[in-house]
């Protein structure tokens, strides 16, 4: 699956810029307020909008490497038949939360854009903001269905329930 591979080179490194430039800015306002007593008001904007974009592409890349929390005592304990109902109730409950994220993130761009809604210091127009809520659902939807697809097709258990730290 070469698309899932470009899409996870993608998150990376997206997810990384972000991250990195929103820390940078981060410094650069701390710096600027407590060393030299000048208050940089629009870095906190950048910074915000940085590290929001950056968590929310690191929620696909979370779920694919099962990275998410997770309380798994009771599907450990269970049988093979628990278990795959319980599959398949995470995955359509994922899916649909996805998808949900997808229509009202989408909803929220939609609304700032026609009202014209701008940032308090930078004026910046807050629909570019709120584009990762879209992006980040279908992002998440994009991940659940090959989960899905990866535990129905091709008959994997990518749930991580043989973890040897918690073994002891």
């Amino acid at each position: 699956m070469k698309f899932l591979r470009v899409l996870d080179l993608i998150e990376s490194a997206f997810s990384a810029l972000f991250f990195l430039a929103g820390i940078a800015i981060s410094l650069y306002s701390v710096f600027m307020r407590y060393v030299l007593g000048a208050s940089q008001s629009w870095a906190t904007e950048i910074y915000t909008m940085l590290l929001v974009w950056a968590i929310f592409i690191g929620f696909s890349t979370a779920l694919k490497e099962n990275k998410h929390i997770a309380i798994d005592i009771l599907y450990d304990r269970s049988g093979p038949t628990f278990r795959k109902i319980s599959q398949t109730i995470t995955l359509l409950v994922g899916l649909f939360f996805s998808i949900f994220i997808f229509w009202t993130g989408l909803d929220m761009v939609l609304v700032a854009y026609d009202q014209q809604i701008k940032t308090i210091d930078l004026g910046f127009p807050i629909w570019i903001n709120y584009l990762i809520m879209p992006l980040a659902g279908l992002l998440l939807f994009i991940r659940f269905c090959e989960k899905a697809y990866r535990y129905f097709v091709k008959k994997e258990d990518d749930t991580g329930g043989d973890d040897i730290l918690w073994k002891q």
